[in-house]
């Protein structure tokens, strides 16, 4: 492919795609722009951003005519209560079928046209049924998918017909649990334990871990922001990557049994013990907690349900089972880094990544 482009963001508010559109703006001969309903208070001035509502395809038309984008990153998903314990389905996972294809089908064709030159669409581990259970370790890209509905599904057949028929290639990612620092991003997990952890220190109580035993234990595994953005930013511009599906995690393991000692004892935490019980209900009260937190600390005043999101905690800590995808197709096309996952947890002092973000450096300095 030619090293030069105009690159669209689609959902453009997230940790990740914030760092590849900081990417995409440092390379020479490529501009970006982003896309959601709202223009985040962090995009960079000296980039273009537009609103769309990605269910009106006439939205999407109006959002995108003139701009002749020559590569599209996908990274939305329509509103879901997956991690909501009380909504229909939420215990397996089941999202809108419906919707995430609509959405998608309406901004590819916003933006059809001779320049289009590159499809790239994130989707994830539950494309293993991750979700569900148990599953093959460590999972490949060529394994089948578990019984639908799954919307990555729909969204893959989709862009093998689509780019079919039309000149422009597509590539998908597959991370899992997306880790980094944004300000104000609730669904992320590291966030979200760092929150826990201000509102354990602030009551005087120990750093209990909340999650089932068997997760405590098994081997899992995330996808650093940085590593994601590199990642997608690489499959826009390799003919290595087109029409082909990409594992993306930080290409090591951990568990959480190494981790939490270390986390506890490297933020000043009373040791806890694993003690599983839902985020979700024993935070419900703790918001009074966290703004005393806020004012005491000088932090930034976001409400609690910005900075953390208990049902996405809960659900990632409730896989007993090991986690683990092969990163060997990636390797062997030509990516290489690998992050330290239990460094990049507890953030090393002076590096704005995993634990010690606003939350962390500001309470436990």
């Amino acid at each position: 492919m030619s090293d030069c482009g105009n690159l669209l963001i689609v959902g453009a508010s997230s940790v990740a795609t914030k760092q590849l559109a900081a990417i995409v703006r440092a390379t020479p001969g490529w501009t970006v722009t982003g896309l959601s309903r709202t223009k985040p208070d962090d995009w960079p001035s000296d980039c273009d951003y537009v609103s769309a509502d990605l269910q009106d395809a006439e939205s999407c038309r109006k959002a995108v005519i003139g701009k002749a984008f020559t590569h599209l990153v996908y990274a939305a998903r329509a509103k879901h209560s997956l991690y909501t314990a009380m909504a229909p389905h939420a215990p397996v996972g089941i999202e809108s079928v419906g919707p995430n294809l609509t959405m998608l089908q309406n901004i590819v064709e916003a933006c059809e046209g001779p320049e289009l030159r590159h499809v790239h669409v994130v989707a994830g581990g539950k494309w293993y049924g991750i979700h569900l259970g148990p599953f093959t370790t460590p999972a490949r890209e060529s394994d089948p998918g578990h019984m639908p509905p799954n919307f990555y599904f729909d969204h893959q057949r989709f862009l093998e017909r689509a780019s079919a028929e039309r000149r422009w290639t597509w590539s998908t990612s597959r991370p899992n649990i997306i880790s980094g620092v944004t300000e104000g991003f609730g669904v992320n997990l590291l966030s979200t334990l760092g929150v826990y952890a201000a509102i354990c220190s602030h009551l005087g109580l120990p750093f209990d871990f909340p999650g089932k035993p068997g997760n405590f234990t098994s081997l899992q595994e995330m996808t650093e922001s940085s590593q994601l953005a590199e990642a997608i930013f690489w499959m826009c511009r390799s003919r290595t990557a087109e029409n082909q599906a990409f594992n993306v995690i930080n290409g090591d393991l951990f568990r959480w049994e190494t981790v939490w000692p270390r986390m506890t004892a490297h933020f000043g935490l009373k040791p806890g013990r694993v003690r599983h019980f839902s985020l979700v209900k024993w935070m419900a009260d703790k918001g009074p907690v966290w703004d005393e937190i806020v004012r005491s600390r000088g932090l930034r005043p976001h409400p609690i349900d910005r900075v953390a999101s208990w049902g996405f905690a809960d659900f990632l800590l409730s896989w007993d089972y090991d986690v683990i995808s092969s990163m060997t197709k990636i390797r062997q096309a030509g990516v290489h880094r690998i992050v330290d996952t239990e460094e990049m947890i507890l953030a090393r002092p002076g590096r704005p990544t995993g634990l010690r973000c606003l939350v962390w450096r500001q309470s436990f300095a």
